[in-house]
Order: structure tokens, then sequence, then C-alpha cells
């Protein structure tokens, strides 16, 4: 049961990105009408999921208290309300605008308008995220004395700048995506190492 429970919160924590960088291998990595309904779809599935990435905080940080700690929630979850807002205004928004042009045979839409205010609202999410991964470590590393808080935390806001410069797109996103789980599983055994010294002391 103790090895169960060890693992769980950090498999818990890392799936979130997986599963974004899973989709993220299905997105095309440009804006088409040939690839507006892949687009789209991509962005449907990635809905649900953007606000997970950010609710790993939440995950890694329970229990824990104080302003770091609260404050490291309210960024994951300033991030996960404006990568949301990336996701539904130039992903959903941007191909299905594209599908249903290519449909009618009309000119190539202003998608770019779309991205334009999207990727600002992207980009300021990504950057909270980072922030509320440093803070959820500082919170596990003086709580815990892990190292592997500290390693979580850097790996995790490391894998911050790619996803910020390539989104989900293939390869370097979804790299990217895969160094975000690997921060927040790194953080959640952290937590949960923390934890079980507790139940021991």
């Amino acid at each position: 049961m103790l090895t169960r429970s060890r693992w769980t919160l950090p498999l818990l924590a890392a799936a979130p990105a997986v599963l974004v960088a899973a989709v993220g291998l299905l997105h095309p990595v440009f804006l088409t009408p040939e690839t507006a309904v892949r687009w789209r779809l991509a962005h449907l599935l990635l809905l649900p999921l953007f606000p997970l990435v950010g609710a790993a905080v939440w995950l890694v940080l329970l229990g824990r208290r104080g302003a770091l700690a609260w404050t490291a929630r309210v960024l994951a979850a300033a991030y996960a309300v404006l990568y949301s807002a990336l996701d539904s205004i130039a992903g959903i928004g941007g191909g299905h605008q594209m599908a249903r042009t290519a449909e009618r045979g009309d000119p190539r839409p202003p998608v770019e308008d779309l991205f334009d205010i999207g990727d600002r609202l992207g980009q300021a999410g990504v950057l909270a995220l980072a922030a509320s991964f440093a803070l959820a470590a500082a919170v596990l590393w003086t709580s815990t004395r892990s190292r592997l808080a500290l390693a979580g935390g850097a790996v995790a806001v490391a894998a911050c700048y790619p996803f910020l410069q390539h989104h989900v797109f293939p390869p370097r996103g979804v790299l990217a995506l895969l160094g975000v789980a690997a921060g927040t599983a790194l953080l959640g055994t952290a937590a949960t190492s923390g934890r079980v010294g507790t139940r021991q002391g």
C-alpha cells in the first residue's frame, strides 16, 4: 500500500501534461484548409486537458498552507483560464473558421487576427504557470527539504520556455510538455516523501 500511495501522486500530477503531449503528436504544424478539421479536433480534445496541467500544482500542494502556496495556486488557475482562452480562440475558433471557409470555397479567412490575441493570452498563461511551478517548488522545499522539489521546479520551469515558444506543435512543443510532466512528477514525489516522513515522525 505504501508503494502504491507513494507513486499515485506523481503519476496523477504528470498525467495531464502527458495527455497534452499525446494530443500534440496529432496537432498539425500549420493551419491550412487541408488541416483545419484536424486542427479543430485537436483543440477540442485539448480544451479539458490544458487546465489540468495547472491543476497539477494544486494537487502537489494539497495540505500546504501559507501565502506562497496560495500564490502558486492562484497563478496555476490564471494559467488555466488564459491558456484555455488561447485554445478556444486560436485553436477551436481558428480551425473552425478555416474549415467552414474551405467548405464554402471562400478565400482564406484572417485567422492571424485570432492568433494575435490568442497568443498574447497563452503567453501570459505560460508565464503564470512557470511562476506557479517555481513557487510550488519553494513551498515543497521549505516543508520537506527534498532535493526532488528543487529538481522538479527547475525542470518544470525550464520546460515552460519551449512551451511558450512552440505551444504543443511537434516535436518541440510535445517535448516541452513531457518536460512539464517530468517536473510535476518530481514535485509530486517530493510532496509524497514529505507526507510519508510526517506520518513516520
